[in-house]
């Protein structure tokens, strides 16, 4: 072999084993949530987008399964510099981040989560108070949650008055409009609620089609009753603000633009586990019924008194509480 042939073949062997770009930008991800679970497989997703729109210039490592960051404190925990980039949830939040964390309580009755979603994604824009309460973070993702409903163990509900004398497991936003028709609302860590169902020490629990699957309920109720409880949306994936502050305008903007891709793959795979988990419900013999439109109106409406308080709270504090639940309930009117 000649010195030129030498020459080129090196070339080759040399690019076959090295990537075409050596990452500029080692970041850590870290997420409560493992990469089988629908949030994890969409954030797979995502970084390896990110590293192929880059050119291999950003690379992540990420830590699943509470290994760094929690649900409750994720947002501290970013801004504190324990990750790179994570998965939040400031609705989990004890107290702070009061917009973000009570807005979402505002969707009530609202059944469709990519519209949601989009009403979410404007007023984020709109209202910079939004960002201004995530010091020390960059936000880019949003999650939405799908709606819950009842998982009942005797007997459906098609009426409100089928609610009368019921313990339903329930979050506590929805303990007053269960406790308006007769029922009385229960909180309880999700962890305990499939014995509770079992032994009968709760009637029902409000939640998801995935949890017939992913808890197991299937196996402990009879009925599912498909009374709409809307999760709001959330803020849900963002960069330590040191972090992005080293990195370049492009970069920067393969993020942003990324962020409405993230939020609506999280929320298609979301909905994949619901249609999973009622496929399961199926199967194990659970019983789905549909609740007349009036009855949902009645039930929704009866959100508004704690919901408004909510929006006149969080004026007092000098935020725009009800400015902002104007405009989500003229949206739900749309």
């Amino acid at each position: 072999m000649n010195k030129l042939a030498t020459s080129i073949f090196a070339v080759a062997m040399a690019a076959t084993s090295l990537p075409a770009f050596a990452a500029d930008f080692n970041l850590s991800y870290a997420s409560p949530y493992t990469e089988t679970h629908p949030y994890g497989a969409a954030d797979a997703e995502w970084m390896a987008r990110i590293e192929q729109q880059s050119n291999g210039r950003v690379a992540f490592t990420p830590y699943w399964g509470r290994t760094l960051v929690t649900s409750r404190e994720g947002v501290d925990e970013l801004a504190a510099g324990v990750a790179d980039s994570a998965y939040i949830a400031p609705i989990y939040a004890r107290s702070g981040y009061d917009m973000n964390r009570l807005v979402p309580g505002m969707f009530y009755g609202y059944t469709d989560a990519e519209k949601v979603l989009k009403v979410y994604m404007d007023l984020w824009e709109e209202f910079p108070v939004f960002a201004e309460e995530l010091k020390g973070i960059h936000v880019v993702g949003y999650n939405v949650g799908t709606p819950m409903h009842l998982l009942l163990r005797e007997a459906p509900v098609t009426t409100l008055d089928d609610l009368k004398g019921l313990r339903i497991r329930s979050a506590v936003d929805f303990i007053g409009p269960l406790s308006a028709f007769g029922a009385e609302g229960v909180t309880m860590p999700m962890t305990e609620t499939y014995p509770a169902l079992e032994k009968g020490v709760v009637d029902g629990v409000i939640a998801p089609y995935e949890a017939l699957k992913s808890l197991s309920f299937a196996e402990v109720v009879k009925y599912y009753s498909e009374l709409p409880h809307s999760r709001g949306a959330y803020p849900s994936r963002a960069v330590n603000q040191a972090v992005w502050d080293t990195l370049p305008d492009d970069i920067r903007k393969i993020f942003d633009d990324n962020a409405e891709w993230l939020s609506l793959r999280t929320l298609e795979l979301a909905q994949k586990a619901e249609m999973d988990g009622k496929a399961y419900g199926e199967d194990l013999g659970v019983q789905f019924n549909s609740v007349d439109g009036a009855v949902v109106a009645e039930y929704s409406a009866s959100f508004a008194p704690a919901i408004k308080t909510v929006a006149e709270g969080l004026d007092a504090m000098g935020k725009p509480g009800s400015e902002v639940l104007t405009k989500i309930r003229a949206a739900y009117e749309e």
